[in-house]
């Protein structure tokens, strides 16, 4: 009877050596105890105890170890290409170069798979182990598997996307067939030398390799599924000759036809070629698993506990957080945007407005007219009159409106072009007297600059245009004054990871370095493999924190130390249709990352201020899932909200963790703020992100269980204290669930959208509690996506 075909086995392994060699599956390398270095292509990694990496399919690898004991993951290709329905199997899966919550999550799946090993003869031992597996690959699936259609990581435009589609269905449609690049090439009208090149860079293969792979695919279902002699199944799949199919199939699988099937075919304990099981060593992995078991209790997920002693704490950064991003700074010309951005400083605390596109030709320059600064004045003296900071971009940002990270769709305005250097020094030269001028060396001197590292300067090459310009802005600003803070560049957290090993060995070698670095965060990482970069969404809970913490492991690498760190654009997304930014949930994740990066940044930017900023023909709803914490009408989103609290936290900090932050002004009054953030599920990974509806967000996320929460804070002023508790969840202020109400209907009278202004608020709550005995405790249930703000102050007299 024929071995049927698993999604994933592993072996123990303890080999010492292993020669460079590929295969077709992939393979996850674990170390147990011990250590490893693989070398996969150019690219060398060190594995200590714990760490584990996956080898994608036909990646050539060699293995050297120092008293090793591990385990190998090997996942088969043609299963779960089928499942996937797809070729294109790419993983960025490394414990060494990335961090993701997700690993923590993938590790615990590999231990318990290996501890079941032991278990499989016991009844239901081997279907729970199946079961393992699969879910093993899941989360693979879910939290590692790349693309190389992401606009952010290339320039591909819809029609090469409909391009490559052509391609893959004629392959597919044909491989049964004799079929040549000349025949692919005639069909799509192209010649062959720019059809060759086309494949090879939008799909990772020459033409040869990519049809070889799927005839190989459908001849191994063949192989193992049918009595077809070789002949048959060479010349059923597109071979020329059996020849020329059993070349193709060694080149992959290192072996015969033949010799696969029979080796397919051989008991399951039979072995591997290169590594083997000892079973003798079930002692030392159930030894590992009882340590590992030790380090992983904990409470249950829906109930929370902070405990602090009020009389500890230390100061809090005030400003980190007081930024809003407006946009382009002629929009501060409109009145509704001007009243908005009132608005927030008003209720947010908001002190820097970060603009961009200061210096376009239709506004501040031409070359025949001259320099004229007149409606610049207009925006910065709107900023400054209303005792806010301007945090200047002095680049040229496109303004780039998005569906989807695949699905760029149109460009508000085309890229203008790069002013040539000694042009570019005029105007900033001409710029930075007049500003000082204007508004005096105090003001400018409390204002950030910033530039960033449009793609048009070359900033990874070490001659590249970017230094040139940013040195002339530091230069021309520090002679100014040496207090104003000049920096860039621009860079996207995840996305460029791969880019700032060569630009920081290139900036530190410079004489001029920046004041700080600038990033923006959106939840989406990529990888250079083989020349070709690849790209995911991530659905990492501390997405941003373990982005920062990869940042400075490069920044101690290189030894490029800048001390400031500024987060100016950050969300779990870059779509503007994305109905989760209208959510509870929005608010939540607002929360839960200020949380977990206060005293990790120096400054950090929601993306961003308003909804008007991009507007476009089908923004015919009071909601359109951008991204902004207010909507074109005016009405507060949670993520408005969620600001507002954060507002109001007192000036120390006594604790943070996962849940909360508990602050205090030392005088007995105490400010906390809670939250039941959901992470996203993996459902979010395989949906686009414009076609997510409102009436089915709870399917994005990985539960909607409440959260009880107590706060413990001992040596508290006995007597009594009032306590408000104001509250966002999807029964209280939720504009989505009030607009749900309304059938979602999208041409609403002026009436009812002011309804609509006035229910979108937070529900609130008083009560006056009595402390004995040095320690107060409050308790709250959170609905899921929860934000609450709880506000303590003693009541002097009423004892």
């Amino acid at each position: 009877m024929d071995r049927e075909r698993e999604l994933m086995e592993f072996y123990f392994i303890t080999s010492t050596e292993v020669d460079t060699h590929y295969h077709q599956n992939l393979e996850i390398l674990y170390v147990i105890k011990g250590k490893m270095e693989i070398q996969i292509d150019d690219a060398v990694y060190h594995l200590k105890e714990g760490d584990f990496i996956l080898v994608n399919a036909n990646k050539r690898h060699a293995i050297s170890t120092k008293g090793l004991f591990g385990a190998r993951f090997v996942i088969d290709f043609h299963v779960l290409a089928e499942y996937m329905d797809t070729l294109q199997l790419m993983f960025w899966c490394n414990t060494v170069a990335d961090k993701n919550d997700a690993y923590e999550s993938m590790r615990k799946i590999l231990d318990r798979m290996l501890r079941w090993y032991f278990e499989k003869g016991e009844k239901g031992g081997q279907l729970y182990l199946n079961a393992l597996s699969f879910e093993a690959v899941f989360i693979l699936v879910s939290n590692f598997m790349v693309k190389a259609d992401d606009t952010r990581l290339h320039k591909e435009n819809t029609q090469d996307r409909i391009r490559v589609a052509q391609i893959q269905n004629y392959i597919q449609a044909n491989f049964q067939n004799q079929m040549s690049l000349n025949d692919l090439a005639e069909k799509l009208f192209l010649t062959n030398a720019y059809l060759s090149k086309y494949i090879k860079k939008h799909m990772g293969l020459t033409f040869g390799e990519y049809i070889n792979n799927v005839r190989l695919f459908h001849a191994v279902d063949e192989l193992l599924y049918s009595n077809k002699n070789i002949t048959h199944i060479a010349m059923d799949n597109g071979f020329p000759n059996p020849a020329a199919f059993t070349k193709a199939f060694r080149d992959i699988h290192g072996l015969t036809p033949s010799e696969y099937r029979k080796e397919m075919k051989k008991p399951k304990d039979s072995g591997d070629e290169k590594y083997y099981r000892e079973e003798k060593n079930q002692q030392k992995i159930l030894e590992y698993l009882e340590y590992i078991e030790l380090e992983e209790k904990q409470k249950a997920e829906n109930y929370w506990e902070c405990s602090a002693d009020v009389e500890k704490y230390k100061s809090r950064e005030q400003l980190w957080n007081k930024m809003a991003n407006v946009g382009e700074a002629y929009s501060l010309l409109q009145s509704d945007v001007q009243s908005q951005i009132l608005e927030i400083k008003r209720e947010t605390g908001m002190v820097y407005a970060r603009i961009w596109n200061l210096l376009s030709e239709q506004n501040s320059f031409d070359e025949k007219e001259g320099y004229n600064f007149r409606k610049l004045d207009l925006v910065l003296d709107f900023i400054v009159d209303n005792h806010m900071k301007p945090y200047i971009e002095l680049g040229h940002k496109p303004g780039i409106f998005m569906y989807t990270p695949e699905r760029t769709l149109v460009e508000k305005e085309q890229q203008e072009r790069i002013y040539t250097y000694d042009v570019f020094t005029t105007i900033v030269e001409k710029l930075c007297l007049h500003l000082v001028n204007r508004y005096g060396l105090d003001e400018v001197e409390s204002w950030i600059f910033e530039f960033w590292n449009n793609p048009q300067l070359h900033m990874v090459e070490a001659d590249g245009e970017y230094y040139k310009y940013f040195e002339m802005i530091y230069r021309t600003l520090k002679e100014i004054s040496p207090k104003i803070k000049v920096g860039g560049a621009g860079f996207v957290l995840g996305y460029e990871t791969p880019l700032y090993k060569k630009i920081f060995d290139i900036w530190s070698k410079r004489n001029i370095h920046p004041d700080f670095l600038s990033f923006g965060s959106f939840q989406y990482v990529s990888f250079l493999e083989s020349g070709r970069m690849y790209g995911q969404k991530s659905i990492d809970g501390h997405y941003i924190q373990n982005q920062v913490e990869l940042l400075h492991k490069v920044m101690d690498e290189t030894g490029f130390q800048i001390s400031e760190l500024h987060i100016n654009e950050w969300n779990f997304t870059v779509s503007n249709r994305n109905v989760l930014n209208d959510s509870c949930g929005q608010g939540a994740y607002i929360i839960r990352n200020s949380i977990n990066m206060e005293g990790k940044v120096d400054f950090m930017a929601y993306w961003h201020g308003l909804d008007v900023y991009s507007e476009y023909y089908d923004t015919d709803s009071i909601l359109n899932g951008d991204s902004g914490i207010i909507s074109r009408d005016g009405i507060r989103k949670p993520s408005f909200y969620a600001f507002q609290f954060l507002n109001k936290l007192q000036p120390s900090l006594i604790i943070k963790d996962e849940h909360c932050i508990v602050t205090t002004n030392g005088r007995d009054r105490y400010t906390l703020i809670c939250h039941n953030y959901k992470k996203l599920s993996s459902k979010y990974v395989f949906t686009e992100e414009d076609k997510i509806k409102i009436e089915e967000q709870d399917l994005f996320v990985e539960d909607t269980e409440s959260l009880d929460l107590k706060f413990r804070l001992k040596n508290v002023k006995d007597g009594n204290y009032l306590v408000k508790t104001s509250y966002i969840n999807n029964e209280n202020g939720d504009i989505q669930e009030l607009w749900k109400k309304l059938e979602f209907e999208k041409k609403l009278s002026s009436e009812e959208i002011e309804y609509l202004k006035k229910k979108a608020i937070p529900s609130v709550e008083m009560k006056t509690i009595k402390v004995a005995k040095e320690v107060l405790e409050i308790e709250s249930i959170l609905k899921a996506q929860e934000i609450r703000l709880i506000e303590i102050q003693y009541r002097y007299g009423q004892d």
